[in-house]
């Protein structure tokens, strides 16, 4: 970065070397807290000439898992760098054991620590900007989550289509051992679950009594914590659900949250 550069005393002739190098040394950072055979993770990064300013940094990773997100705010280390706009591109990856298709945010006006960056190539957040973020699910990878997430469900295939889910499959509950169809909406009360809304419960094909389906739905629900079950520690707000094609795409405001033991 020219900022970097110039406290480093490094020519100009120089910087588009000496960016990559930062930009190599920050992905490596960033991939060895990922794991995975085939993990990708790329950083670029597009200086300002003020000091400690850049106007972008974009980090892009596909074909990996991990427990949570590979990023953090640190607000307790140096804020004298400032990030005018935060890319986050992540696809085909596995969080949680939930194999996510995309999970992408846009964060503007953010801090991170200068020195870290100057003495170590790594980049550290250290206050977060409010932006907008995403996450996009396909329908097989939900239905494998969903009977790996629930005991009960032993089998299970879902479509997506026309802002409608369809979950079919079997489930031993604790009175009956059936086959059973949920044909419902999906909403976010809370901004944070996924839920089954305005269900239409089936069990051998047979409408389900009232009792019956608020059993089933609250198994079911929240079919996905963003939170809870994908450690996304206040990351995303979804505000918006859609349902098209084979897919769930939430989305929301979004910002880097802080460490999870400096969370309330």
């Amino acid at each position: 970065m020219v900022a970097l550069l110039i406290a480093l005393g490094i020519g100009s002739g120089l910087a588009d070397r000496e960016i990559g190098i930062f930009e190599r040394a920050a992905a490596r950072d960033i991939a060895a807290r990922l794991t995975g055979g085939e993990k990708e993770v790329e950083v670029q990064v597009e200086p300002a000439a003020q000091w400690g300013r850049m106007f972008r940094a974009e980090i892009t990773g596909s074909r990996f898992s991990l427990e949570g997100l590979p990023l953090f705010a640190e607000p307790n280390a140096s804020r004298a760098g400032r990030l005018d706009r935060l890319t986050i591109s992540l696809r085909d990856f596995r969080l949680r054991g939930l194999r996510i298709e995309e999970l992408g945010a846009e964060i503007p006006n953010s801090r991170f620590d200068l020195g870290l960056a100057l003495k170590e190539k790594k980049i550290r957040v250290t206050q977060s900007g409010e932006g907008t973020g995403w996450v996009k699910i396909l329908e097989n990878d939900l239905a494998e989550y969903i009977v790996a997430k629930f005991a009960e469900i032993k089998s299970a295939t879902v479509k997506i289509d026309r802002d409608v889910i369809w979950v079919e499959g079997y489930g031993e509950f604790l009175v009956v051992k059936s086959d059973f169809a949920v044909i419902a909406k999906v909403a976010s009360p809370d901004g944070r679950r996924l839920m089954l809304e305005n269900a239409k419960i089936y069990f051998n094909w047979q409408r389900a009594d009232p009792f019956a389906s608020q059993a089933l739905l609250r198994i079911l629900n929240p079919v996905v914590d963003l939170d809870k079950d994908l450690g996304l520690a206040g990351a995303i707000d979804v505000k918006s659900i859609r349902l098209r094609g084979g897919h769930i795409l939430a989305s929301g405001s979004a910002r880097i949250p802080p460490k999870p033991a400096e969370n309330p």
